[in-house]
This record gives structure tokens, sequence and C-alpha cells, in this order.
């Protein structure tokens, strides 16, 4: 007992507990709108803020570019492998039309600040605080990253880790 009073105070679990059961809710309250997402799917429209508090809307806000969204969360040792090679693809595409937006998923700022810091990431962040975005986007775990074509619609979808030769071949596709 004491071991899982111990697990339940872990952010990353409460995380985890969080979004479980409120998927669970929204997938009963919801209904289809909110469930399924399909390669050839529009992305549904979500609005966030980015970490300076400027509202943000995707697709709306990257149609006309190829842009990865990712959906991440401190303390994910995959999220810290993949989001170099992001800054990375980035780096080499964005003059082609490549954009990438992280959605931290319910997480404080200062432990985002630290952590885009150490690994010195410099494309947007937005805040799902209240992990509304995670549920609609159907995220039970992270890292899960969308790829979406020019016109806003899902193209890719990775749950789990990816590597970065996997993602430019990904990008590759459609620049």
């Amino acid at each position: 007992m004491i071991i899982l009073r111990k697990l339940a105070n872990r952010p990353l679990v409460k995380l985890l507990v969080a979004m479980i059961v409120a998927l669970a809710l929204a997938a009963t309250s919801r209904g289809a709108e909110w469930t399924n997402l399909r390669i050839g799917d529009p992305f549904p429209r979500i609005r966030l803020p980015d970490m300076a508090g400027n509202p943000v809307t995707i697709p709306d806000d990257v149609r006309g570019k190829v842009a990865i969204v990712h959906f991440w969360a401190v303390g994910c040792s995959s999220c810290r492998d993949e989001m170099p090679a992001f800054e990375s693809l980035l780096d080499k595409y964005r003059k082609r039309g490549l954009v990438v937006i992280a959605v931290n998923v319910g997480q404080r700022k200062n432990d985002i600040q630290s952590f885009l810091k150490a690994l010195k990431i410099m494309y947007p962040v937005l805040l799902d605080t209240d992990g509304k975005a995670a549920i609609r986007y159907e995220v039970t775990a992270v890292p899960k990253t969308f790829i979406l074509d020019r016109d806003g619609v899902i193209r890719n979808k990775i749950v789990g880790e990816a590597t970065g030769e996997l993602l430019q071949k990904l990008v590759l596709n459609l620049l």
C-alpha cells in the first residue's frame, strides 16, 4: 500500500491516470466526434496557448505547411530522444515548408522550460494543461506524433518513439 501511495504521487503517473479517466469519459459522453482519428482524416481543430501565452490554432495556423504535431511529457525518455530529431529535421526542411509543434500534456511550465533548455529545443511548444487536447487526439500515452499534409489532413500517426530516419522519410514524402 505504501508503494502504491508513492507511485500515485508521481507527476507522470498522475498524468497518465488523468488521461485514461478523461479519455474514457470523453468516449462515453462525446461519441464518435472525439474518437477514431484515421489516416486521411482532417486534423481536428483545437486552440492552445504557446509558452508565451499566445494562442495557436491547429490546423489553421499551419495550413500550407507540412506539420509534425508531437504530444509529449517531461519524464518521457522516448520524448527526450525524439525531440532533438525534430529540431534537426526542422533545420533541414524549414525552407521547404516544414513546421514542428510540440504539445506538452498536463505539466507545469517551469518543468517544461527546464527540459526544453537542456535539449536546446527552439520550435513552438503548446500547453495542454488540462489534457483536453490529448483526449481529443486520442493520446493515451506519450509520445504520439501526427504528420499533417499542407491541407491539415493526417497522413501519418506514430504511437511511441520514431527514429530520425523514419521521420525524415515520412516528411519528405509530403514536402
